[in-house]
This record gives C-alpha cells, structure tokens and sequence, in this order.
C-alpha cells in the first residue's frame, strides 16, 4: 500500500451492525427544490487541476476584482461574444513543453500549467519525480492505467470525465499531460456559495453520470470528493484524479452487487463504512461500486449544505452515523446535519448514505429522484449530454499561463528522452490514439 493511501482518524468506534429491517424512516415531501437564478463568480488565478489525496497542500491565490459571467446561451449583459481566436486549441499535443508556472505542490505530485510549443494549447502537466517512484509509482500506474481505457472505450459521458492527452517523461521525471481547467468544487464552496448551490442539480447529475460511465467500463474511482471534481470552461464537471482507482482487466461493466476488492483506499471523510471496516480488520469485508455511491452523497450534502463543510470529518463520526441509524429505526426522525437542506435532498441523501450496502442508492435510482425534477417536468438527466457540449465556452476562465516572474527566456522547455537512454522507465510514455481516417472509394 502506498504511503497516504490509508489515512485514520478519530478514536475506535464499535460499528453496529444494522439489519435489512432497521430502516429509518425519511422525511419526504412533494415540494420542489428552490433553485436560484445564476449570477457570476470570481475568477481564479491558479488552477486547482491535480486534486491528489497525495498532495499535501496548495498553493492557491484568487483575485477578488475580476468576475467571469457564468457561461449562458445569450451573452451575459455588458460583455461582448468571446472570439473564437480565444478559445482553448484542441489539435493534439506532441512537445516540446514550454513551463511557465507552478500550479500545486505536495508530497507524491506536483502539477505546472504548460503551452505545447507546437499548437499553443495551454495545458497542465502532473508531475511524479522518478526519485521517488518507490512510493509514488503504483498510483501512477494505476492512473495511466485507467486514462487508457477512458481513451479506449467511448462513452457519451466520458465528456464529464478527465482525459489524458500524452505521458512522457524526461531524465529526472514523468509527466502525465492534460487540459488546463480553472478550479474544482471547492473553490466554488469557498468563494461562491449561492453560486454553487444554484448549480448543484446540474454538477450532481453530471457527476453521477460520469460515475456510471466508470463503473460501466470495469472501474471504481475510489476517490471522489469535492477536490476531484473540475469544473471546465463550459462550467460542466470533469472528474479526475484516477491514482487509488480499482479497475478489472477487462472493460466491462462492473456487477453493482459483487464485492471486488478490500484494500483501504480514499480520503478518510468520503469513505464508505464498508472501507472503514477493514481498516479495523483487514481484509473483512470485499466491497465494490456502492463505495462510489456513498461518497456521490458526501460531496452531494457538501454541495448543498449552508456552510459546505464535509459531514463526515472523522473515521469517528462515520461511524456515530453508522450507530445513530441503526438506533433510530423505525422512526421518522432525520439525522440532524440534514435538518438544514430541503426535503428531496435530504430524501436523497438519506438513501444515497445508506449504511446496508444493498439498500444503498446507486445509479438507476439517483436518476429517477424527485430530487432532479425540473418544473418543466423532464429530468436533470435528460439531454444531459447535449446541453453540456452546447453551453457556452469562456476560455477567460482559465488562469494565465503567464507571470510577473515569467518570460520566453526563463520558462523551461522539457523535451521527450527516447527509449533506451540513461534513467528511462519503461511501459510509461504514451499518446491519446488519433481517429483514423476513412476513405470512400
């Protein structure tokens, strides 16, 4: 297990057991969601992209005096339609890089925001020391692992999906090479609340389909929470961070009811009782894609919640809930931290955090909820796909590559070694496949 993988807190806690027939009760309510209307919100100076359960701390810094309009179908009122000259070049990328900037930094993976030489495409590089592969290395593999199904195997919601354009490396390190993206869900908790709150309906639905999209193709994420969902220019949810993921060798959709694996994997306040309790007792208990299921609900409550802080800061308090539902079955009390949301949520949540394992909300269920009810009468889920790829691009979003302190005769240019030299790591460089052309006759 590699180090950070397993992560503890809080003082032992007995986990009751809760049995099929110790359901609580939740509080429903026929009343719809009250979804604000849209207003602005700040843009960030530095991209959060590499949300990392192996990076440590971050060196982020918003400005307060700049405002994008949130992307709408009309030109928001007082800024003029974006230039097609400025948005984001989607040639292929090839190298040289050209560095201009520190991104975030931590203990298993730094990221720097780059331009190809070649198309100018702004881009971020994820970055793994060769030095210290040791310890880095099988999460850099799994990732690399997981971005070549995602390359492989089409899916209408891989567009709410990370992709990987090219893995290189140079003597010293490996870099995994992707789209630059402006911020992830945390910012938005921390700076835009109303904002957030007025887009929750849309992220979560699109964050729900991505997590099918991965389960379908044979993957469970294992680490999904609010700094592993980027939002792109088009304010649509892109799901990344794939080094703790578990996949099966072959592409195929996973059985929501086999349990496939029982290492300890995630970040302590999204983990699902089930992974809990083989930190207990190792390897107690196989679990498989209602994991996902249960931190979908945790980022859910953060997303919705009034002071978005996580619901479940401890090993500990997972736990308490754990024992809160089993004590309180049969009644029709809900668990205090859900008192504050509006009653579909809460519905939602009370099933999305189920600590029984095959009553616990998965995807068929989710897309059925009142929850995601517009007043139109269709679903958030309906013609998800093509109001994504639809909505309006606004490449101002995205930090500047450049700074006070960067210039074309300071940035660094890193350059592809070839197989064989002195340091090369086999089995790690890769491209994105390109479509092959067809010929009529």
């Amino acid at each position: 297990m590699l180090p950070g993988d397993q992560l503890r807190l809080g003082p032992k806690v007995a986990l009751n057991v809760i049995t099929p027939t110790s359901l609580s009760a939740p509080r429903l309510s026929t009343a719809l969601p009250n979804v604000p209307g849209i207003r602005p919100l700040p843009i960030p100076t530095i991209s959060n992209i590499a949300g990392d359960i192996n990076t440590a701390e971050r060196t982020l810094n918003y400005p307060d005096s700049v405002r994008p309009p949130h992307p709408e179908p009309a030109n928001p009122p007082g800024l003029a339609k974006p230039s097609t000259s400025r948005l984001p070049r989607r040639s292929y990328v090839n190298g040289p890089f050209r560095v201009w900037r520190g991104l975030s930094a931590g203990g298993f993976a730094t990221t720097v925001a780059a331009e190809d030489v070649a198309s100018g495409r702004s881009l971020c590089l994820k970055v793994f020391r060769k030095d210290r592969l040791q310890y880095t290395g099988r999460s850099l593999r799994r990732e690399l692992e997981v971005y070549k199904r995602l390359a492989s195997e089409y899916r209408p919601a891989n567009i709410f999906l990370m992709e990987l354009e090219m893995a290189f490396q140079t003597r010293k390190d490996i870099y995994l090479v992707m789209d630059l993206m402006a911020y992830d869900l945390t910012y938005y908790m921390r700076n835009e609340s109303e904002y957030c709150i007025e887009n929750a309906r849309r992220w979560s639905a699109q964050l729900a389909l991505g997590i099918n999209a991965l389960h379908d193709m044979g993957i469970i994420h294992r680490d999904i929470k609010a700094e592993n969902v980027l939002i792109d220019i088009q304010q649509n949810v892109r799901i990344t961070d794939f080094g703790l993921g578990y996949y099966i060798k072959e592409p195929r959709p996973l059985n929501p009811w086999r349990g496939y694996t029982s290492s300890v994997k995630g970040t302590i306040h999204c983990m699902a009782p089930e992974i809990l309790r083989n930190m207990e007792n190792p390897n107690s208990m196989k679990y498989g894609v209602p994991v996902d299921w249960w931190a979908f609900g945790c980022v859910l409550y953060q997303l919705i919640s009034l002071d978005h802080k996580v619901l479940f800061d401890s090993e500990n308090a997972t736990l308490e809930y754990v024992s809160w539902r089993s004590e309180h079955y049969g009644t029709l009390d809900l668990f205090p931290a859900f008192d504050q949301l509006d009653s579909l949520a809460a519905d939602l949540l009370v099933r999305l955090l189920h600590p029984i394992v095959q009553l616990r909300y998965g995807f068929r269920h989710v897309t059925t909820h009142s929850y995601f009810l517009n007043d139109d009468g269709t679903m958030e889920f309906d013609g998800a796909y093509s109001s994504a790829v639809k909505r309006e691009k606004w490449p101002q979003m995205l930090p500047s590559l450049r700074n006070e302190k960067t210039s074309d005769e300071t940035a660094n240019v890193l350059c592809c070694i070839p197989p064989g030299s002195s340091g090369y790591v086999p089995n790690v460089d890769w491209r994105k496949p390109r479509p092959q052309a067809t010929h009529f006759p």
